[in-house]
């Protein structure tokens, strides 16, 4: 799982896209849908830490025009 780790949001949310679609087919057989929602569940357990990481970073003008974190 590591080389997940080193993708970006958007490719993340384009593959997990990809899989909502598949999961969708009612023609699926069980263990493929189950493996699918594995990979979306760590698909969007990185999004997760990446918008977190991303929220920490951005600064607000406070009314005095100082910087200062979110």
């Amino acid at each position: 799982m590591a080389e997940r780790k080193s993708i970006n949001l958007e490719t993340a949310f384009t593959e997990l896209e990809s899989i909502i679609k598949k999961m969708e087919d009612t023609q699926l057989p069980l263990e493929e849908a189950f493996d699918s929602y594995q990979k979306g569940m760590e698909l969007l357990k990185i999004c997760n830490e990446q918008i977190d990481m991303v929220e920490k970073k951005v600064l607000v003008i406070d009314e005095s025009g100082n910087l200062n974190e979110f």
